[in-house]
């Protein structure tokens, strides 16, 4: 609701192209798999376990995709800091590759332990979990590890621009969240390795879908931050990264703009999600 504005302002009004594209599905995924299936297999009532697999395997699986959507835009952007570098380019996406075809092979293992008693009375409410294994922690862990990695490709570039007296409000705004959205994430990855570890199955999910759609938010902000501080126009895209390396330093040929005009869009911070 915080960013409505500017969603429908920078993305809803731009041209179709690879981001915005990407930009509405890890955007408007979240509605199915968290408040349609996953409140479906909490609240429903005498659902069968053939029923409550079939919920589990399907959310399951589109979590992980948009999950793996988000981390694509986040990683485009570090891409775009380190000027479109070929090289790292080739690493970043066999990397991509590999992390997360591991983690639906994770969570197929996952999925394939879980298993379901039926209802112990009438009227009850959601799945009974009687069983799952702990290959979840290797999923978060996978993902720590990735956000590892983009955080670290963000902070070079920033503090050699900090150090070289850049100030552009554009790229203020990619640092910044680089770097404040990585500890959001990496606590709430962190959080539910612990749940995972030490709760009975029927918890394992305990806040999986809060990070889901936390995860969903804070990465349609870093998109929406970084078209509202485009000076050319509100909606000026290349249709891959979303950055104007005109206006930003980062390393190699970078140049900082200090005096452009950037649209007025307020900074949403996101201390303001509570």
């Amino acid at each position: 609701m915080l960013t409505f504005r500017m969603e429908v302002e920078l993305v809803w009004g731009s041209k179709w192209n690879f981001m915005k594209g990407l930009y509405l599905f890890q955007r408007y995924l979240p509605f199915i798999d968290t408040v349609w299936l996953v409140l479906y297999h909490q609240t429903g009532t005498n659902l069968s376990p053939a029923t409550c697999g079939r919920l589990y395997y399907a959310s399951g699986a589109m979590m992980v995709a948009g999950f793996a959507s988000s981390e694509m835009i986040l990683t485009l952007r570090a891409w775009a800091v380190w000027n479109r570098s070929t090289r790292l380019a080739v690493i970043l996406v066999i990397l991509y590759i590999c992390l997360w075809s591991s983690n639906f092979v994770l969570l197929g293992i996952f999925l394939s332990s879980v298993t379901f008693g039926k209802a112990p009375f009438p009227g009850f409410t959601g799945c009974l979990v009687t069983h799952a294994n702990h290959f979840l922690i290797y999923t978060w862990s996978e993902l720590i590890a990735w956000d590892a990695l983009v955080l670290v490709l963000m902070l070079i570039p920033g503090i050699g621009a900090y150090r070289s007296g850049g100030n552009s409000a554009l790229m203020k705004a990619v640092y910044r969240d680089g770097a404040i959205y990585y500890l959001y994430l990496f606590t709430l990855s962190a959080i539910n390795i612990v749940v995972v570890s030490v709760l009975p199955p029927q918890y394992q999910h305990l806040l999986t879908s809060a990070e889901r759609v936390l995860h969903s938010m804070l990465t349609s902000r870093v998109l929406l931050h970084i078209r509202s501080h485009t000076s050319e126009s509100p909606v000026w895209s290349d249709g891959l990264t979303e950055l104007n390396t005109n206006h930003i330093r980062a390393v190699g040929d970078f140049q900082v703009n200090s005096q452009a005009q950037y649209k007025s869009y307020p900074t949403i911070k996101p201390a303001s999600i509570a």
